[in-house]
């Protein structure tokens, strides 16, 4: 049985480390030493720490991206395929429950090339997706118009907050489970998106709260 590649291992390390510690702030040595390699072999591989997290970030997205574009092609409404994008989304920020800082950190820090690849590999395809679920949705008569990047926007928040459900979860003392806790946070939150394209009047309410 081959091992498996150095690559492969420092991104596990990386990701294992940065859940453990709760924090992107951690050092070569430490993800070197978590992924049981020469610390020397981050740079070989990925050039710097910005370069592993880029490839961390990418390689985390990467299976939700794919079922995204398997998603675009499915013959059903654009209703259900709102749902589902909706749904994949949050399940991804939940299987890599780092991902959410990460992805602010490079797209708001001082590496610009690193900012440029998180926009056009992960950012932009995710934007494409929504409109043209959304388009599909506004032909159809299914979904009333709305501006495509503020929709982004309130998803991506809606995302955002997701990760901070285990901290809510415990101020409220709602006495179940943190997994509970977060389908019926995704389940909400897709039902209030989808109330909101609602075309006619209905959808109009839900926006003005």
């Amino acid at each position: 049985m081959s091992q498996r590649p150095t690559r492969d291992k420092l991104l596990d390390g990386a990701a294992a480390e940065i859940t453990a510690r709760g924090t992107l702030d951690i050092s070569l040595a430490d993800i070197a030493a978590r992924a049981g390699v020469n610390s020397a072999l981050v740079k070989y591989y990925f050039g710097s720490k910005t370069g592993l997290l880029v490839a961390l970030a990418r390689r985390d997205a990467a299976r939700a991206l794919v079922e995204m574009e398997q998603l675009l092609r499915k013959p059903i409404p654009a209703p259900e395929k709102m749902r589902l994008h909706l749904r994949g989304i949050m399940e991804a920020y939940r299987r890599s429950p780092y991902l959410n800082r990460l992805l602010h950190a490079l797209l708001g820090g001082p590496d610009a090339e690193a900012a440029a690849e998180m926009q056009a590999h992960l950012v932009q395809p995710v934007m494409a997706c929504q409109l043209r679920i959304l388009e599909e949705g506004w032909r159809a008569r299914d979904f009333r118009e709305v501006d495509p990047l503020i929709f982004y926007l309130c998803v991506i928040g809606a995302c955002d907050q997701f990760m901070q459900t285990e901290t809510m979860l415990n101020l409220a003392d709602r006495g179940i489970g943190l997994r509970q806790f977060q389908d019926r946070y995704i389940e909400h939150v897709v039902g209030m998106v989808l109330a909101s394209l609602a075309p006619g009047p209905a959808g109009a309410e839900v926006l003005r709260g």
